[in-house]
């Protein structure tokens, strides 16, 4: 008999019918270990006293050090090769969580990662005499190392300094706010140089003269031993720099991943007084009922539960993070997200667990006011909470700024490679047999003369064959997005499975690949595989963009061919703006430009108002306009009418089958009643331009938009020329923007608006209100 199968067994189905090992999993394993391993220690060593000592301000016994490291417990995130275990950032901040949930004195998880951190730090320095001097001890818990760099200023403007001379560094200066300070040994100060304004970095130890620790009162975290440290002429050996230069870098490092193992210490600090807090209520009883059963008490500690979680999923990418291979070595945004989504957490729980415990939140006799007094302490630490959230706005601007420019790079590449496509083909157009056209001859001298293999004689051949290269390059691009060669390596990036999926024989594949390869549109990786360059993700992955990128390359493809072969036609420039394209100008003018355009966005609204198109791109632009303003009937003016479904007819999206009239892009009439005309005018004749323009202003009511398409001419010189021999080719003028904007006025239309241009795409749009 077959077992039924419950919604789970599909619902929860396993990728490839395996289960993984989830990030949870994972640290409850971890957890179990730590727990097995170290919560002895702390419950009889580090736990016993703790409330008192935090009365008193007393720090830790300095002896909890160096007993953790024999019971394995500080070397669990140290590096092998100095004695530690040599666990990674993951396992160690899950046990600094838990150590956190365990601890009494919420201290001593802190201090614990700061010294192994500063152990790490020294070791990465790379100087022999400083590791050898130090890192056996820190690691042994001999010593305590902490970082001193807090000034409350940039780090360039320190007033600590330090200055070179006979043979000695000499520091000068005070480090504030420094966890450990009351009795750590050694000190990794942070200084500016005098003679050159860097940062550079020292080994301080407590005993060098001139060195004196101050303690500091604070607020919460009494047992840390805060305080600062005050440099008075300490004369330091050279051995003692730990980076000769930008240890600014270093610090960054630091800074990052303190950030991240902070977070763990608070996490487990909110997990260990959320079941505290639960459990004293587990006894209170009002009106004859359990505290705990009271709707609005169990709402706060569902709130408190969900604050946990949140923190420590974050929390917990954020340390998985730190097993990536391209981590920024200087600055974690999951890191820094942590950082302060744990302390606000944290905050939030410590508010809730003061409402329910009611007076007793207000007693140092309980753990509850101490708890607040030392969370607040984090809005502060590694980064004051609205510093974090700057920086994670200016990594999120450079970010996605970043991403932007790397996708208009790539499409300037194929843009660069299209020109010396054409400057080849207008060379070999030149030295062909067959006659041009005056207009014609005249552009391809143009594209010759700017492509420098005219008037120039000296370096000619190899100006050529540079020009051949990306010509080559460029043909391959067009033949590897036309196969969809490129979009299959989105998804395989081998060139065996990648060609399958293309329909490509493999050598086909790897020889297209590799003549891309040479200008960076994919790059090789081992086992004969290839990564796309990650600008070109949009224009493969589907959608208008995508459409308007293939027929660019199609027309720039047929228009060389074409002149190579002495076509008289040549390509068909005035599809730029149109057909293909369509799609992606009514989407940007439709989700980024309508709101530019006063009062259109009601005439769309009113139902015997319609849309105009005057493309002559057998329907193209008017089904592109139809789909993405679905509320408004389409009227389109097509040369040849419109190609129809099987049932006869274009529908609209709602159903409504848009009006075609078959007759000259200048035919509309002033019943037409047209809230908006779209009027692509790339590559057509001045006169042809003011027909238009004139009947589609007259068919406009008033307070009517009429929206132009035009070129945009290249700000490279090459491709300036390049644009001219299109539009020569095609019969076709360039339209100057002057002109463009007497002849809006000429027909009574103002308020002109140059509303948006792609200099890839190599269109434009202009648009103009028809006042009364």
């Amino acid at each position: 008999m077959t077992s039924r199968l419950r919604a789970a067994d599909i619902m929860d189905r396993p990728a490839g019918g395996a289960y993984r090992l989830t990030i949870d999993a994972e640290a409850e394993a971890l957890r179990r270990e730590a727990v097995s391993r170290f919560e002895g220690f702390l419950l009889d060593r580090a736990n016993p006293g703790a409330r008192f000592r935090n009365r008193a301000c007393q720090p830790l016994d300095r002896r909890l050090f160096e007993e953790a490291s024999e019971i394995g417990l500080l070397r669990f995130g140290l590096p092998k090769e100095i004695g530690g275990a040599g666990r990674d950032k993951f396992e160690w901040g899950v046990v600094i969580t838990e150590l956190a949930r365990i601890s009494r004195d919420p201290g001593f998880p802190v201090l614990l990662d700061i010294t192994v951190e500063n152990t790490e730090m020294i070791l990465s320095s790379g100087r022999q005499e400083l590791i050898d001097s130090y890192v056996p001890d820190l690691v042994a818990g001999r010593r305590f190392a902490v970082q001193g760099a807090y000034e409350s200023r940039d780090p360039y403007d320190y007033q600590t300094t330090a200055r070179f001379e006979d043979g000695h560094w000499v520091l000068n200066g005070a480090k504030r706010f420094i966890a450990g300070a009351v009795f750590a040994d050694l000190f990794i100060c942070y200084v500016r140089d005098e003679a050159s304004n860097d940062m550079l970095a020292f080994a301080v130890e407590r005993d060098d003269p001139g060195v004196t620790p101050v303690r500091l009162e604070t607020m919460g975290m009494r047992t840390m031993g805060m305080g600062q440290l005050v440099l008075h002429d300490v004369r330091l050996p050279e051995w003692r720099l730990v980076w000769r230069s930008d240890a600014l870098s270093e610090l960054n490092t630091y800074a990052r991943n303190r950030r991240t193992m902070s977070g763990c210490g608070v996490l487990g600090a909110i997990e260990g007084i959320v079941e505290a807090c639960v459990e004293s209520l587990s006894a209170r009883r009002r009106g004859g009922r359990r505290v705990l059963d009271y709707p609005n008490v169990e709402r706060s500690i569902g709130e408190m539960r969900m604050l946990l979680e949140s923190a420590r999923s974050t929390l917990y990418r954020a340390l998985d993070g730190t097993r990536a291979d391209q981590r920024d070595p200087y600055f974690d945004a999951l890191a820094t997200t942590a950082k302060h989504q744990v302390s606000e957490a944290a905050i939030r729980v410590g508010q809730l667990v003061m409402t329910l415990q009611g007076g007793e939140s207000y007693i140092s006799a309980f753990p509850w006011e101490q708890y607040m007094r030392d969370i607040l302490g984090l809005i502060g630490g590694q980064g004051s909470q609205e510093m974090l959230l700057i920086q994670l706005g200016q990594r999120s601007i450079v970010g996605l700024e970043g991403r932007r420019l790397k996708q208009d790079v790539a499409e300037r590449t194929v843009t660069r490679l299209a020109d010396s496509w054409w400057a080849v083909s207008a060379l070999a157009a030149r030295e062909g047999a067959g006659a041009q056209r005056p207009e014609v001859s005249a552009a391809i001298d143009d594209v010759l003369l700017a492509a420098g293999l005219v008037g120039s004689p000296e370096g000619t051949d190899d100006r050529l064959a540079e020009l051949t290269r990306q010509a080559t390059a460029f043909q391959a691009c067009a033949t590897a997005v036309r196969t969809g060669l490129l979009a299959a390596l989105l998804r395989s990036p081998t060139v065996a499975a990648a060609a399958d999926q293309a329909g490509l024989a493999t050598q086909s594949a790897r020889e297209l690949l590799s003549a891309l390869g040479e200008t960076q549109l994919v790059q090789p990786l081992p086992e004969d595989s290839y990564v796309v360059n990650p600008g070109l993700e949009r224009l493969l992955v589907g959608g208008p963009r995508t459409a308007a990128f293939a027929a660019r390359l199609r027309r720039a493809v047929d228009g060389g061919t074409g002149l190579r072969a002495g076509s008289v036609g040549g390509p068909d420039v005035r599809d730029a703006g149109r057909g293909d394209d369509a799609p992606l100008l009514a989407d940007v003018f439709a989700n980024e430009l309508l709101g530019r355009l006063e009062g259109l966005e009601d005439l769309l609204d009113r139902p015997e108002l319609r849309i105009g198109c005057a493309a002559g791109d057998g329907g193209r632009s008017m089904d592109a306009l139809a789909r993405e303003f679905p509320i408004a009937p389409v009227l389109a003016i097509e040369p040849d009418g419109v190609p129809v479904d099987e049932a006869g007819q274009t529908r609209h999206p709602l159903g409504r089958a848009p009006e075609v009239r078959v007759g000259d892009l200048d035919s509309f009439a002033p019943d037409d009643r047209l809230c908006l005309a779209w009027v692509p005018a790339v590559g057509c004749s001045h006169t042809h331009l003011e027909r238009r323009v004139e009947a589609a202003a007259r068919a406009l009511v008033p307070g009517g938009w009429l929206v132009v398409v035009l070129p945009l001419p290249p700000k490279r010189k090459l491709g300036a020329a390049v644009l001219g021999l299109e539009l020569a080719l095609a019969g076709a003028q360039p339209v100057a923007r002057g002109i463009v904007e007497d002849l809006l006025r000429g027909t009574g239309l103002g308020h002109i608006r140059w509303l948006w241009q792609d200099a890839n795409l190599g269109v434009q749009l202009v648009a103009s209100r028809r006042e009364r």
